[in-house]
């Protein structure tokens, strides 16, 4: 089962703020955009202003059919500068494609905890 907050991530651009949650309306949103998520990471990396304030508007619930709504993002994306809002977007096109997994975060403080576990203990036999 899908942790439904895994993945969230708030984008700051041009003085909005966008939380941009991963969920299937999202996913196909942006699948029916870009003609799939790994296309849509591509659009980032390539510095598209438009396609990342598509990402950010299907993550935030923005109605992405109404033009008003994307150019409001679109300015914010401009604002904000494309390079930096999008570095911001890619760990949620991460999270919309691994929807049940953990974020690097998590991982590492499993990882953190299992390791002070373990030096709590002692397995030596010389007392």
């Amino acid at each position: 089962m899908s942790k439904t907050n895994h993945g969230t991530v708030v984008v700051g651009a041009g003085g909005s703020t966008y939380s941009l949650i991963p969920n299937l309306r999202a996913v196909r949103a942006i699948q029916n955009q870009f003609g799939g998520l790994l296309p849509a990471y591509s659009a980032i990396g390539s510095g598209n202003l438009s396609g990342i304030a598509f990402i950010i508007a299907a993550g935030a619930g923005i109605d992405t059919s109404k033009r008003k709504e994307l150019e409001k993002v679109e300015e914010a994306v401009f604002a904000g500068g494309v390079t930096a809002v999008g570095n911001q977007v890619i760990p949620f096109v991460r999270a919309l494609l691994n929807p049940g997994g953990k974020t690097d975060d998590e991982l590492e403080e499993a990882s953190g905890e299992g390791n002070e576990a373990a030096e709590g203990t002692s397995t030596s036999s010389s007392d």
